[in-house]
């Protein structure tokens, strides 16, 4: 499945998102050019996103106005929108404890979090959860295909030509490669796209489902009503009815041999049963 992706999108502009609490920079490998969104402070503050509507109509504004088309994108997140921290292997107790106790003091409401093992030490990075998801949504929207978002503290600490310099022309040659690195891999994207479906799935089965209780109750209630409304006559006030006269038959009686009537055997169903068409 991730091939045919790839060879759909093989002939597509590759795309790298740098984005930041007061920007985003777009690299265009097509063009070999850099773009820049400016973000109002109303918008994202302290890596939180504060305002989801205007955030994504200046997104969405931007790829109108540079007729950004479908391709291939993946966003890099610096240490100023990620929450990280370092975890030496000779670290005393027990080390996944620590490392839980950190993700559960993240102070986003949505977390997105991964584990990496990086010369000698423990690497946690965190990241907002619905600023990545409202940047993917966007982005997935207009026939983009994307692979995930890497820290690039990361980049910096495992690739050799990244480790002084963010060069988003380099990450962009090398994005197949480079997107081991992201914090949700396009599996994990896939997984995520299901869950989503099937949560509203699950919503409108659950909305259908009350709206027909709705119904009943409301029939139940007009029926009540009704019943309220015109109450039954009562059975004394009705006209009796005699039924006329007629003689009583003579029926001549002749002794007949008693016959004692044969007692019919008694037995269980069968007990098959009828499945359900």
């Amino acid at each position: 499945m991730e091939g045919s992706l790839i060879m759909d999108f093989s002939e597509k502009q590759v795309i790298v998102c740098y984005i930041d609490n007061n920007k985003a920079l777009i690299y265009q490998s097509a063009i070999g050019s850099i773009l820049q969104i400016n973000f109002p402070p109303d918008v994202i503050s302290d890596q939180e996103l504060v305002n989801r509507g205007k955030f994504e109509q200046i997104i969405e504004s931007f790829l109108e106005a540079n007729k950004l088309e479908k391709g291939i994108i993946i966003f890099i997140y610096p240490p100023g929108i990620t929450i990280e921290k370092d975890f030496p292997d000779e670290l005393t107790g027990n080390k996944n404890e620590e490392i839980q106790k950190f993700i559960d003091m993240v102070p986003f409401e949505e977390v997105l979090s991964k584990i990496y093992k990086l010369n000698r030490k423990t690497k946690v990075v965190a990241i907002n959860q619905e600023i990545y998801e409202s940047m993917k949504n966007i982005f997935s929207n207009k026939k983009f295909l994307v692979l995930g978002v890497i820290p690039s503290t990361v980049l910096q600490e495992t690739v050799e030509e990244l480790s002084k310099n963010i060069d988003l022309a380099f990450i962009a040659n090398k994005i197949y490669s480079l997107k081991q690195y992201s914090i949700v891999n396009e599996g994990e994207l896939s997984n995520q796209n299901a869950k989503e479906k099937s949560g509203l799935k699950k919503q409108n089965i659950r909305g259908y489902v009350l709206i027909i209780i709705f119904v009943i109750l409301l029939f139940i209630l007009i029926i009540l009503a009704v019943i309220k409304l015109f109450p039954r006559s009562s059975s004394k006030d009705l006209p009796v009815m005699q039924p006329p006269f007629s003689p009583t038959p003579t029926v001549p009686i002749t002794n007949q041999p008693s016959i004692s009537a044969a007692q019919p055997p008694i037995s269980s169903p069968s007990g098959s049963s009828i499945k359900p068409q």
